[in-house]
């Protein structure tokens, strides 16, 4: 029972029922409003017909009256005549009004008020050559309004001008009710309204179920994204405004997807870079701890060998420095709400100051490291460091990727009002699927995965300083022959 009376809450509390309630209420006093509409109709209709067959009644009635209202409207001749008259038709109240609609002759055998008449207006009203029916005046002895006969007449010796009025009675004959009990077609047209009202009903709630099915699908692939299903999608067959909601849900649907997917790769990526910096840093750090406490427990080391450890201690200080720089530089690139400091330098000077900070390195390596920069002064107007930052890292990688033996350029040339950095290796270069990863962040590529080294940082450092400053990488690489990458900066 709890259950049934459950389902019953909810079914009241539905988009479906609220419409359909709203519709059958709406209909229910719009037929009320039609049917009080139509009787109304139908009585005025009933004595525009009485008033339309009647009306030359009153023209007739005073041709037989004529000679009688001679004698004046109160003689016995005229209330003779109209005896006859009410004798063939009893419903009839007949009066002699004067110019002024005053009762002067009253043969309906009821007494009325002193002075009483009748509105001569409606009177001219109904005389007109072409008048608008049905006209309903009040008549002389009563204050409802009724249709009516009227004819001009001339009453008394001096043959005064007056009216000749009829009041006609409603036939009872010609009632809605009494219609409604003798009449083929009355009946037909009630049992067709009823018929036309309960097939309104059933095609209104039909088109209700219809719309409110289609919300109700809407409502169910919503519920399913909400509890985890990312996939739910709708599937609109119109273009209307549930159909459009539809196709709305969807895209925020796929956006949602995509940012969540976008999430996960983040948060995987994230698990790597904590891995990776895990490892770089406890790699150089038990290698700095080995040698010190070497350095500290035997202070008869030879020379040679104190040397070693002091160059060990050296080179793996230098490797957790650039990798604290990358992790700096990486913090001020995702700090977008501090602006760039844009200034004028020389693009040339800063390219020739990076190659000797890196010769040392290529030496050791047994990498030729050159610069070839084409004018030799050339300017641009840029954040300093950060593209000094963007070329160590260009350079640093491609020294990383090349074995002895190969070469690394980095050239600057210019076209219009651009400035065109390549650094270009002879090293083991990068698959092709492997180009558009590089430059997501803790994106490592599989050589780089077997040595273990880097972060996978740098060319991510790259591309979004690059972006910050409205141009992007190009890389291009042919695998065991080497890679080129270039960007462009904005001429002083």
């Amino acid at each position: 029972m709890s259950r049934l009376l459950h389902g019953f809450g909810r079914f009241t509390r539905s988009l479906y029922a609220r419409i359909a309630l709203v519709y059958l209420v709406s209909l229910l006093l719009l037929s009320v409003a039609a049917a009080w509409i139509a009787v109304s109709q139908f009585n005025h209709l009933s004595r525009e017909m009485e008033q339309r067959m009647q009306i030359n009644l009153a023209h007739n009635l005073a041709g037989v009256m004529v000679t009688p209202l001679e004698h004046g409207p109160e003689s016995a001749a005229a209330r003779q005549a109209a005896r006859r008259i009410l004798s063939i038709n009893p419903s009839l109240r007949v009066y002699v009004l004067d110019a002024n609609g005053r009762v002067i002759g009253n043969y309906t055998g009821t007494q009325c008020p002193a002075n009483a008449g009748v509105n001569v207006g409606p009177l001219n009203d109904l005389l007109a050559p072409h008048p608008m029916l049905p006209v309903f005046v009040a008549g002389p002895c009563s204050v409802a309004s009724n249709v009516f006969s009227v004819a001009r007449i001339h009453y008394g010796p001096t043959h005064q001008s007056g009216y000749l009025f009829a009041v006609l009675h409603a036939d009872p004959r010609m009632s809605m009710f009494s219609m409604l009990r003798t009449s083929t077609i009355t009946r037909t047209l009630i049992v067709a309204g009823s018929l036309a009202l309960l097939i309104s009903i059933a095609a209104g709630l039909l088109l209700f179920a219809l719309l409110t099915r289609r919300f109700t699908a809407l409502t169910e692939v919503v519920r399913r994204f909400a509890a985890g299903d990312y996939s739910q999608r709708t599937t609109p067959r119109r273009n209307d405004e549930i159909g459009l909601l539809g196709r709305a849900f969807n895209e925020m649907a796929g956006t949602i997807e995509a940012q969540l997917n976008a999430l996960r790769v983040t948060d995987r990526q994230r698990r790597e870079l904590v891995a990776n910096l895990s490892h770089d840093f406890r790699t150089p750090l038990t290698s700095l701890r080995g040698y010190a406490e070497q350095l500290q427990a035997d202070h008869d080391l030879p020379p040679q060998t104190r040397q070693a450890h002091v160059d060990a201690i050296l080179t793996n200080t230098e490797r957790l420095t650039r990798l604290a720089q990358q992790l700096s530089t990486l913090a001020r690139v995702d700090a977008f709400e501090q602006p760039l400091s844009i200034e004028v330098f020389s693009l040339s000077e800063l390219a020739y100051d990076i190659i000797g900070k890196f010769a040392p390195q290529a030496k050791s390596a047994g990498v030729t490291l050159n610069v070839d920069c084409t004018p030799m002064a050339i300017s641009v107007t840029a954040d300093i460091g950060l593209i000094d930052r963007v070329l160590a890292n260009l350079i640093d990688n491609a020294l990383h990727a090349t074995p002895a033996g190969g070469r690394v350029t980095l050239s600057i040339t210019t076209q219009t009002d651009k400035a065109v950095v390549c650094v270009t290796d002879t090293g083991v270069g990068i698959r092709a699927e492997d180009i558009p990863l590089v430059t997501q962040r803790f994106y490592r590529t599989t050589a780089s995965r077997g040595k273990r080294e880097g972060s996978g940082l740098g060319l991510a450092i790259a591309a979004e300083i690059c972006e910050r400053h409205e141009t992007r990488l190009q890389i291009r690489s042919v695998p065991r022959q080497g890679t080129s990458i270039e960007f462009a900066l904005q001429l002083a």
